[in-house]
């Protein structure tokens, strides 16, 4: 082999080292970003979050939700009593009220980092799932500013209608936030998902996903009874969803932060190949 032949290809060799440490470190740096991204958004939802529960309870204080049986006058009183609280507990829940989005964003962000095949549609779902969450959360609380903002001025049966209205808003949807908890499910119970280090998404959580779905369906029933534990201040429409609601949140925010952090610690490889992934569902 003739010397020039040799520079050359040490020469190509060279460059091909350089631009493969480039890329390592460009893609490195991608990577820290969006950790960091993804950290941030998920405390941004959180802290909306936690406004919203110290509005909701203690300046439209409907924790628990006031008795389906008050007459037109006892709710009007109620508003008329309490109206600067409320309205601005509506305007506080009113700039909170989506803090699902940012939340379900860096959920699907991670559901799309371990669902294999081309079209994320477990990601996509559990993503509008978050902006369905966001229109219910956000309604209710307006509904019963706009009860307080017009108690001293409207009768008391227009009064009554949009208090009945947010109440019934606020426990009627619940199944309308399944839709996520079906699609963490699917993931977490996916043997192929098991197979991805530092995924969020034990397979624990999907039976306790289920378990929510299921609990949350009772929601819809509330507009039948005024009593009892289907009523929209009762054990099966009020108290548990609230509190599975929360639990949620909770441990899924807890799984994320930690596998961001193992995520930081050690990158990703490449994917898994077809071959290694033709077995699992």
């Amino acid at each position: 082999m003739r010397p020039k032949q040799v520079e050359r290809g040490a020469s190509v060799g060279a460059n091909s080292a350089t631009l493969a440490t480039e890329r390592k470190s460009m893609s490195e740096g991608r990577s820290v970003f969006s950790e960091r991204s993804q950290r941030a958004i998920l405390w941004w939802g959180i802290g909306f979050a936690i406004v919203y529960i110290i509005a909701f309870i203690f300046l439209l204080q409907q924790v628990p939700l006031k008795n389906p049986a008050w007459s037109a006058e006892q709710v009007a009183s109620w508003y008329v009593h309490h109206q600067g609280k409320i309205k601005l507990g509506a305007v506080l829940c009113s700039w909170t009220g989506a803090f699902m989005m940012p939340i379900l964003a860096v959920v699907a962000i991670q559901m799309a980092r371990v669902e294999t095949g081309g079209w994320k549609i477990w990601s996509a779902l559990s993503l509008v799932s978050g902006a369905m969450m966001s229109l219910f959360l956000m309604l209710p609380p307006m509904f019963w500013g706009v009860a307080a903002y017009t108690a001293p001025r409207k009768d008391s049966e227009v009064t009554t209608l949009m208090h009945e209205l947010a109440s019934l808003t606020m426990t009627t949807t619940d199944q309308f936030y399944i839709f996520l908890w079906v699609a963490v499910t699917v993931i977490a119970l996916r043997p192929a998902t098991q197979l991805v280090k530092n995924n969020p998404f034990p397979r624990w959580w999907g039976y306790m996903s289920l378990w929510i779905t299921i609990m949350f369906e009772a929601g819809a029933i509330a507009f039948i009874p005024r009593s009892g534990p289907f009523a929209w201040n009762g054990l099966l429409v009020f108290w548990s969803p609230l509190i599975l609601f929360s639990v949620w949140i909770t441990i899924q925010s807890w799984l994320i932060f930690r596998a961001l952090r193992a995520q930081r610690a050690e990158p990703d490889s490449q994917p898994l190949r077809a071959a290694e992934t033709a077995t699992v569902f």
